[in-house]
């Protein structure tokens, strides 16, 4: 998702501003984030619509874990159509863009995200209504976006691109259940120090997930790297007795990957 990049030194311009005036800090959301994505768009606060789960305070900043629940099963006629995740004061504070579908059954999501300092995470949910719901939380965590990378970083690009598929537990009444995607990517920030060179390696990322059962799209991940390393998803989706799911990914380095999972229920 090439779009955020810009924001990284935006993003940092508007702090530097606000810190070298002695001035009260810029509210990065109301002056940059909100204009950006969402000029002239009613947000409706606690609406009940998702509910947002983080830690407080997060015991490892490079992998905060972070859950939506909506409060409504997905369908046809209501369905939640995308979710936005920031970050806000990640030097990429999109995390990703949730494309969603009435076939998962349920709009929930779990992930992990790097924090790089004490923030608002915000969620917003947009339905096929058009109406736009968040959601915020506040975390206190620091220094994620420049943790250090893998100790073995020959080993961990060797895997890069690939994946692991499961469903955890039993079908719901609505025929849904969980499952589970995880990837193999450093994804790299470009902040995160080589241990032995000492120098900054270059951003890669993993910019795309895309989740198809038996043909037919389930959901589509956008994402940058405030996505932790070796991003993994859980989220729901109808099985209907059985079938292949394909995930297809792509990063930031124009690599493509593509695998076919079988599902037995």
């Amino acid at each position: 998702m090439r779009r955020i990049k810009s924001l990284l030194s935006a993003g940092l311009v508007f702090v530097a501003a606000s810190a070298g005036a002695n001035q009260s800090e810029i509210d990065i959301w109301e002056a940059l984030l909100k204009p950006k994505y969402f000029p002239a768009t009613e947000l409706i606060q606690n609406g009940g619509v998702i509910e947002l789960k983080t830690p407080y305070r997060a015991e490892d900043a490079a992998v905060t874990p972070v859950s939506i629940t909506a409060k409504f099963p997905q369908s046809p006629e209501r369905f939640i159509e995308k979710i936005y995740l920031f970050v806000e004061k990640n030097p990429q504070p999109l995390a990703g863009v949730f494309h969603l579908t009435p076939d998962m059954g349920r709009a929930d999501l779990a992930l992990r995200v790097r924090v790089d300092m004490y923030t608002n995470v915000r969620a917003i949910a947009v339905l096929n209504n058009g109406e736009h719901h968040m959601v915020t939380n506040f975390v206190k965590a620091q220094g994620g976006c420049s943790a250090p990378l893998a100790a073995d970083f020959a080993a961990a690009m060797d895997s890069i691109g690939n994946m692991k598929f499961r469903t955890l537990g039993e079908l719901n009444e609505d025929k849904s259940i969980v499952a589970q995607f995880m990837l193999s990517h450093p994804n790299v920030t470009g902040m995160q120090e080589d241990q032995k060179t000492h120098l900054f390696r270059p951003a890669h990322y993993v910019e795309k997930v895309k989740i198809y059962f038996n043909d037919k799209h389930v959901m589509t991940a956008e994402t940058g790297f405030s996505i932790s390393a070796d991003p993994s998803f859980r989220f729901f989706f109808r099985p209907h007795g059985g079938g292949e799911i394909r995930a297809e990914v792509s990063d930031s380095k124009g690599n493509e990957w593509s695998q076919t999972f079988l599902v037995e229920i």
